[in-house]
């Protein structure tokens, strides 16, 4: 039986250069994902147009660009894509309350994706009720940062985690091809005040690990016999 899996990014204030890498490899191989986004690009109306899922990234974290009540977060980040049904928040901040607020409050909004165990046996997906509020949960179980406190890591490999796994990538480490997060610790250093987005790619490419990273491990389960899936076959 071949594993499934379903692959999704975050995309973090990524610059439109490692977005568009993370949709060039997914075009390659013919795979559709999902999306998180918190900040208006233009790639937002590309990874729709490619066929992927497109949610939400909202940032409840203090002194947040989203804004500072609940409803302006949540208003901020569907700016970005009025169409949204998935939601993943920026950190995992989450609470019953916090959640049943938005589902509450937002009926397009349908399925929560906060959940994380990394390297967990088994995804799963269940209903989740809080005040009177219902909506759909999903936990997840891999991501890229996540393998970056090991002392090594075969990112030359694919490995999936019981039945189904659900991956979740940064475009920035993608294209970074991260190891262990120096990568990226570097890569801010030469910000000086600039957002992530306002890099370029060849500022990049500089900071880019040359041996095998996270872009590879992303390679290797897209040409794995994984079967990929979509969220609603979970």
């Amino acid at each position: 039986m071949k594993n499934k899996y379903h692959l999704t990014f975050d995309i973090d204030w990524a610059p439109d250069s490692s977005i568009q890498l993370c949709l060039d490899m997914l075009s390659e191989y013919k795979v559709k994902a999902t999306f998180f986004t918190l900040h208006h690009t233009d790639l937002n109306k590309e990874i729709l147009q490619q066929g992927h899922e497109l949610g939400i990234h909202p940032n409840f974290l203090p002194n947040s660009n989203h804004g500072k009540s609940t409803s302006e977060v949540i208003d901020k980040c569907l700016s970005y894509a009025p169409n949204a049904r998935f939601m993943r928040t920026h950190c995992l901040i989450q609470s019953s309350p916090l959640l049943a607020e938005i589902f509450g409050n937002y009926d397009q909004l349908t399925t929560d994706l906060s959940l994380f165990m990394h390297e967990a046996r088994h995804v799963q997906k269940c209903k989740f009720t809080f005040g009177g509020i219902s909506f759909d949960r999903i936990l997840y179980n891999w991501e890229d940062d996540a393998e970056f406190i090991k002392d090594f890591v075969k990112y030359d490999e694919e490995r999936f985690y019981g039945d189904i796994t659900i991956f979740d990538f940064h475009p920035i480490h993608v294209h970074l091809n991260s190891t262990n997060g120096t990568e990226y610790s570097s890569l801010k250093e030469i910000q000086n005040g600039r957002e992530l987005f306002e890099l370029n790619a060849n500022e990049v490419e500089k900071h880019s690990n040359p041996s095998v990273g996270v872009r590879d491990f992303l390679r290797a389960i897209l040409e794995s016999n994984g079967q990929p899936i979509s969220l609603e076959d979970i």
